[in-house]
């Protein structure tokens, strides 16, 4: 867990608004990490999905109201959404709010079928949008999604995003510089990433599909796999390994060499090995390799 506790110390800057006057906003509290007894799921076919329609917006808070689980790259508050049956090709947009000097910063993983992580984003895909007089600063992005292949995605904050503090430009700044004016005496306002925040998230259907998908294996048959960790495949079929597989593998026995948690990457080399990602052992020696030479 990497939280940058001298950070949260800081005051915080003011909820931006068009009004270039607003008073500070209070400093946020100190970032606390969820325990893992809080935590309601360990595997991702466990997590509380919410059935989408084609197109649909939603508003909603993440806090200590909501669900919580153990992710592969910490415990985090949590929402998880299964796209409608007809959806084909579909937009994504994420806003998450700033507000009281404190943000969620989201970080979105896609699933398939089988909820094997497929893909998932950074923080710096997502854009900066100041606020004006219809919304809130918030961290904004769209995503092009194939809802065959990845038919479920969930949205939580890492733990190595907490604490983080960023700086964004006021709202009297950005008008002054679309308008070529004097830029003004005004503080621009600070934002600590939290484990809380309020989000939303727009579906927009692009294309249809016209048959259903193939139901899901129900859970308790299928082999408990940690989250964030896709699950090796027992069936002799041989299937390929789609890049982003071989991707989650090499940076995830990367990451636990790295935090010398051995038993982990060698955990991780098993079930790449079973899948048939190639590079793996070798991924896993050069790791060791980088570890020693430091």
């Amino acid at each position: 867990m990497k939280t940058n506790k001298a950070i949260l110390t800081l005051l915080l800057g003011s909820l931006l608004t068009a009004c270039s006057s607003t008073p500070p906003a209070t400093p946020a509290a100190d970032v606390e990490l969820i325990p893992y007894a809080d935590v309601c799921c360990t595997q991702l076919s466990q997590l509380p999905f919410i059935k989408l329609a084609a197109n649909e917006t939603l508003d909603f808070s993440l806090n200590s109201d909501t669900d919580a689980a153990a992710f592969q790259d910490g415990n985090s508050y949590f929402s998880a959404f299964e796209f409608a049956d007809r959806s084909a090709i579909v937009t994504v947009s994420i806003s998450s709010f700033m507000a009281d000097g404190k943000v969620f910063a989201p970080k979105m993983v896609s699933l398939d079928e089988h909820f094997h992580p497929v893909d998932s984003t950074t923080l710096d895909q997502f854009d900066i949008k100041t606020s004006d007089a219809f919304t809130q600063t918030q961290y904004s992005a769209d995503f092009k999604i194939d809802a065959r292949k990845t038919p479920y995605f969930v949205i939580y904050t890492p733990e190595d995003y907490l604490g983080k503090e960023i700086t964004v430009d006021h709202p009297a700044k950005v008008r002054a510089k679309e308008m070529g004016e004097a830029m003004p005496m005004v503080t621009d306002p600070h934002y600590v990433h939290a484990n809380s925040g309020k989000v939303s998230v727009k579906v927009k259907t692009i294309s249809f599909q016209a048959a259903k998908r193939k139901v899901s294996l129900p859970v308790a048959t299928q082999e408990e796999e940690p989250l964030n960790m896709p699950a090796a495949q027992k069936d002799p079929v041989v299937t390929e390994v789609q890049p982003e597989t071989v991707s989650f593998y090499y940076s995830a026995i990367q990451k636990a060499v790295a935090d010398n948690n051995i038993p982990k990457a060698l955990s991780l080399l098993d079930e790449a090995k079973a899948l048939g990602v190639e590079g793996a052992q070798q991924a896993f020696v050069e790791a060791i390799n980088m570890t020693r030479s430091e």
